[in-house]
């Protein structure tokens, strides 16, 4: 078949995968125009194309994220339309991303059961089936640890993971050694080799020639949206798809390297040593680029760390002989982050705000912005980089991963910085921007300020650096030269090396032993649990000791109580939070059900009516729940303004139904919810066996790890085929229903209909939450922990009143508590990260 450019297609049979005009739109944008392609079963298919040319769009279209504005896709012949990613994935479709769909707050493991089918981990323990998966990939990391915590390198081989599990009729894989390592890369292209003999469709999106020669059978070149040609890969040149690819002739890729054999020394590192590195010095001057190489996780990136401040180091660090504080580097440094995503860019932020933010005091006068000097240095500099956007005010998350990579850049260039530190600076990153990037490194080197770039591309290294260090288990060893930077000699340096750094017995003795699993347990969202119950039995030994009736059977039992009625609505909110919202109704809503329940569960009122009074507090709470999910979800109300509007429209019904108390609650019925065995009310028990029954849920069921995927990433979420918006509405129902148990329970205390009551189980059910260990963020959380700060919370007002203390008190302590649980779980997080 002829192309507009001339390049021929010539498989034959049935396609497994057929785009016919497929276009889609984002408003006025237009990503793709009328593209068709065929995508062929035991076919290597690369798809290749600039950062914005549409190709990330053309595999959410087939994986169903996307629906196309216009054109069809069949599969085997068949119209599938429409398409989602549930059924992209029964069709047998399966995709690595190039921005891994993974769910940082969860672990290994979780990760992989609530990514794949239920299937996959028949017929075994699901350990040792998750062990085999990663096994697969030479991927070395523990199970049960937070994704959070893995490199770039390794999450992307957990995504490759996850996408060859399946066993996939179709294979896409979206950049899929952007950040591996050569072993790493040759473990792919055998199992890509091994699934194209099985028949298995392939597609490889690429930015690099030589991948497309070592591993494809065809390709299709995208350029502004549309299909601009297919042919056999032997059959096209290099410098033919590079044409085709950026429209225009390229220079030569690498810009000349430093001409002055010994230029003067601008920067210079002197015995530096710490995490995962030590001992490494080197000293280059004007005009030189320095590169790092060196197989994936032999301290590259900590040292690239370290040497912009963010990483604590012993030794020195000099910019044109002057020895730099950790303070000064932060502020004479630029840093350019391998992971863009998570460190280098603020995704609510515009294009023009994320490329400015931290150069904002050069555009201000006497304090006050010069927008206009502000706007003409960016467009300067986009100019430069080719930016490629709809316009400086977007959203930066609309752009291509190359393009928003180049924003890093910006960033970095209009700091003016004293030196440079790129970390992986053009992965993901076209053909046409690279070259770019390499004469913007150069121009920059050449005017003095140091440029230090640490790449997992070999070939980037010999023709961009004019120094480079090879380094093994955290020590340099081998430092290359002019004609000695070759990438046969850089990746031999780095594959022979035999070095034993001083921390690697170290290492392997912290993966071992009882410290260990201490490190473990710390890690996990029940951490909590132990502090928590450690403060609450000290504060009750405390106030006993000041007050004999403090653990009286009968007041332990009045504590106990009152802790069931917040700890069920504590329970709710805490689903809400693992979401990523919060509900501010919880508390009107559970003195609305008890102001309905007043009318029906009377003394002398039939069985029948009591029954119906309990159906109508949880027929309102499903109600009230559902209004909530769908303002959220469907009106696009945040979840402050959609659950604070309940919250006023809430209290303003309880008073319309009672003006005041009235409508006395059954005695029978109280006596019951408030029977007790000895000190321990029955509905205590059975709060915390309900809260265990949900933290289990949490854990080890695929409702619960989609509960903290949709909190955790919720666009990962999404890809990996979560239904986001069932689970947001059915989670905001859950809550009013456990509100529901909580109403039933504040019935029982006061007795009557007050539409006055309840308000104030809003502050405490976060108070508890909050004390509990559960993320605001969304993702983390605990209802063994929920449930231990609201008896906490519940002790310290009690505890007020025994000491004698004034009402103030009870806000004060409520405050106190919040502040130090964030700081304790703020500064755990922090150092768990570092």
């Amino acid at each position: 078949m002829e192309k507009a450019d001339g390049l021929r297609e010539t498989s034959t049979g049935t396609p497994v995968i057929r785009l016919r005009g497929v276009s889609k739109s984002f408003g006025a944008v237009r990503a793709l125009s009328d593209v068709s392609v065929d995508i062929h079963a035991g076919e290597v298919h690369a798809i290749l194309g600039e950062n914005g040319a549409g190709k990330s769009t053309l595999m959410n279209l087939i994986t169903g994220v996307l629906q196309p504005s216009t054109g069809r896709i069949e599969f085997d012949g068949r119209d599938v339309m429409p398409l989602s990613p549930e059924s992209s994935s029964a069709l047998g479709v399966a995709i690595s991303y190039q921005h891994p769909a993974i769910l940082p707050d969860m672990t290994v493991l979780e990760n992989l059961q609530v990514s794949l089918p239920a299937s996959v981990f028949q017929g075994d323990r699901k350990d040792r089936v998750g062990q085999r998966l990663l096994e697969e990939v030479g991927l070395e990391v523990p199970l049960n640890a937070r994704v959070d915590t893995l490199t770039i390198a390794q999450k992307h081989l957990l995504e490759l993971a996850k996408a060859l599990a399946v066993q996939p009729r179709v294979l896409i894989l979206d950049e899929p050694t952007a950040a591996l390592d050569q072993d790493a890369t040759d473990m792919l292209f055998a199992k890509v080799r091994a699934l194209k003999a099985s028949g298995t469709a392939v597609i490889y999106i690429t930015h690099r020639l030589a991948e497309l020669r070592q591993i494809a059978d065809r390709v299709t070149v995208l350029r502004d949206g549309r299909h601009r040609g297919s042919a056999p890969a032997s059959e096209i040149s290099n410098s033919q798809l590079l044409d085709l690819i950026v429209g225009r002739r390229l220079a030569s890729a690498f810009p000349p390297k430093c001409a002055e054999a010994n230029p003067p020394i601008n920067f210079e590192v002197e015995g530096l040593s710490g995490r995962k590195f030590s001992d490494v010095a080197f000293a280059f001057g004007r005009g030189q680029i320095i590169g790092v190489a060196g197989v994936e996780g032999n301290g590259q990136s900590d040292l690239m760390r370290a040497l912009v401040g963010l990483q604590p180091y012993r030794g020195a660090i000099k910019l044109y002989g002057r020895t730099l504080s950790p303070k000064e580097l932060k502020h004479a440094a630029a840093f350019m982050p391998s992971d863009r995503h998570t460190e280098g860019l603020a995704a609510d932020l515009t294009i023009r705000e994320n490329a400015t933010f931290a150069s904002l005091d050069k555009y201000a006068s006497s304090g006050v912005l010069d927008r206009g000097k502000e706007m003409q240095k960016v467009q300067e500099v986009f100019s430069s980089l080719a930016v490629k956007a709809a316009g400086v005010e977007a959203k930066v998350s609309q752009l291509s991963g190359g393009n928003q990579q180049k924003i890093v850049m910006s960033r970095a260039l209009l700091s003016e910085p004293g030196f440079i530190v790129a970390d992986e600076p053009t992965q993901g990153v076209d053909v046409g921007a690279r070259f770019e990037i390499y004469r913007i490194l150069r121009e920059v080197s050449d005017a003095g300020t140091p440029v230090i770039v640490n790449s997992s591309d070999a070939a980037e290294l010999e023709g961009l650096c004019d120094i480079v260090l090879v380094m093994s288990r955290g020590r340099i060893v081998e430092t290359l030269r002019g004609d000695d930077i070759t990438e046969a000699r850089i990746v031999g340096a780095a594959v022979e090396a035999d070095t034993h750094a001083h921390h690697v017995a170290e290492e392997r003795s912290a993966k071992e032993g009882f410290g260990a699993k201490l490190r473990h347990f710390v890690q996990t969202d029940n951490a909590t649990i132990v502090p928590l119950a450690l403060v609450t039995v000290l504060l009750a030994l405390f106030v006993s000791a000041q007050n004999e009736n403090y653990l009286s059977s009968f007041n332990v039992s009045n504590i106990l109580i009152l802790a069931t009625a917040l700890g069920f609505i504590a329970l709710g909110q805490t689903i809400a939070l693992l979401m990523g919202g919060i509900d501010l109704s919880v508390g009107p809503l559970a003195g609305f059900l008890v102001v309905i329940g007043s009318f029906f569960i009377n003394d002398g009122s039939p069985a029948t009516t009591m029954a119906l009074g309990f159906a109508l507090m949880f027929g309102a709470a499903i109600v009230v729940g559902l209004i909530n999910g769908v303002l959220i979800r469907f009106a696009n109300f945040t979840p402050i303004a959609a659950t604070l509007a309940m919250f006023i429209g809430l209290q303003g019904m309880s008073f319309v139904l009672r003006e005041g108390p009235g409508g006395y609650i059954s005695f029978d019925v109280i006596d019951t919810l408030t029977r007790s065995f000895g000190p321990v009310p029955v509905a205590f028990v059975v709060m915390i066996a309900i809260a265990i029954a949900m933290e289990l849920g949490l854990r080890r069921k695929r409702a619960g790890w989609q509960l903290r995927a949709v909190g955790s990433h919720e666009e990962s979420a999404r890809r990996i085929g979560i239904r986001t918006d069932r689970t947001f509405v059915l989670g905001y129902i859950a809550v009013s229903l456990l509100t529901a148990l909580g109403a039933i329970m504040l019935m029982a205390q006061i007795g009557v209909g007050d539409p006055a009551q309840g308000v104030n189980y809003t502050l405490g059910s976060i108070t508890a939450v909050v004390l509990g260990g559960t993320s605001l963020l969304g993702g983390r959380g605990t209802f063994i922990g929920s449930l231990l700060g609201a008896v906490l919370l519940t002790e310290v007002l009690n505890a007020v009143s025994f000491l004698g203390l004034s009402q103030a008190y009870q806000y004060g302590f409520q405050g106190v508590l919040i502040l130090v649980a964030a700081l304790i779980y703020t500064t755990a997080r922090r150092r768990r990260e570092e």
